[in-house]
């Protein structure tokens, strides 16, 4: 008594899905142009790894947008009617999976790469564990795309469901494990001040949060090819998919700005607002030495009978100063924990 348990094949969950996905694709299309705009505004001078991955990324979504508008507009204009058209696998929505396979190996690579620099300062073993996970992601979407080129119908899928299911499972996994072990990183980076502990806590909700969107997105797709193998509901799900990767990238990196801004302010006259402080140890020198002098020029200068109410006062000044070496540490603690994660 074989009853087949599939969901009925209908057009709203074949190329509705598909017109769907494309639609939410390229609104997210646009707010990957607004942080690309954002990025290179802000971070003329960045890394110049960033700087080309970022551009590389942009091209790449713009070619995949193109893809996909073109794959969609093929199956919904040109073959509108021709049920025979509807089941062949047009060229662009091949090509198109490769862009992607492209895409989530590009950013997870650069994941793996804030991976190692933060780690590396701790120990090699887990770091070189993390980038061989994400290398071993390399074989999975080559494979996957020369299976994508070999399919004639979307009847074909069934022969390579396999590497389908594989490469889902295998994205979300690499997702939870850079994640997982970036907050690590991060919880081992933390210090006594309060509020570098709270921009580090900040860091780490950015990563869980784009960690969590691309796990849960690749994660829906494989449960939807899962359930529901008839359908192209995984597929535009992968259309969005694309977007989130880039779009969580590009705010890592546009986000460092803020993170690494300090404006503090303490007692009323103890400690100056300070704002992306960068002293040296000449500044720090010059202070102590300038410092030194004023109080030894108090010393001649000041009455006898003021002598104490004049040390009370420089004990004081020097508790303040105290309190602005802290936070130059502190500023300096942050920076450095941040520029392993984003450089």
């Amino acid at each position: 008594m074989g009853q087949d348990c599939h969901m009925e094949v209908t057009e709203g969950n074949t190329m509705g899905a598909a017109f769907i996905g494309t639609m939410i694709a390229a609104i997210l299309y646009g707010l990957t142009n607004l942080q690309v705009y954002i990025y290179y505004q802000n971070y003329r001078n960045d890394w110049r790894i960033h700087k080309y991955s970022v551009a590389f990324l942009w091209v790449m979504d713009t070619f995949h947008v193109f893809l996909t508008i073109s794959a969609v507009y093929h199956y919904l204009v040109n073959s509108f009617g021709s049920v025979q058209a509807l089941q062949l696998v047009v060229w662009s929505l091949k090509l198109g999976i490769t862009v992607n396979v492209i895409v989530v190996v590009v950013v997870q690579s650069l994941y793996a790469l804030r991976v190692w620099k933060l780690g590396r300062h701790y120990h090699l073993i887990w770091p070189m564990i993390v980038a061989m996970i994400v290398a071993s992601g390399y074989a999975i979407g080559i494979v996957l795309a020369i299976k994508t080129y070999g399919l004639s119908t979307f009847a074909d899928l069934s022969t390579m469901s396999w590497v389908v299911y594989a490469s889902f499972a295998w994205i979300t996994g690499i997702d939870v494990v850079i994640a997982i072990t970036m907050c690590f990183y991060l919880t081992q980076s933390r210090s006594e001040f309060s509020k570098t502990n709270s921009k580090i806590v900040f860091i780490m909700q950015m990563v869980l949060i784009s960690g969590f969107l691309t796990s849960a997105c690749s994660l829906m797709a494989l449960i939807t090819f899962a359930t529901m193998p008839d359908t192209l509901v995984f597929l535009g799900i992968t259309f969005i998919l694309t977007r989130l990767y880039i779009n969580s990238f590009l705010a890592m990196l546009n986000v460092r700005k803020t993170v690494c801004e300090i404006d503090i302010v303490t007692g009323p006259g103890s400690v100056p607002r300070f704002k992306n402080i960068q002293p040296t140890s000449s500044h720090i020198q010059s202070n102590e030495l300038s410092s030194s002098h004023s109080l030894e020029e108090g010393k001649t200068m000041v009455p006898p009978s003021s002598l104490s109410s004049y040390r009370n006062s420089k004990k004081m000044q020097s508790k303040g100063y105290n309190e602005t070496s802290s936070i130059v540490v502190q500023h300096q603690s942050l920076s450095e924990t941040f520029s392993y994660i984003v450089e």
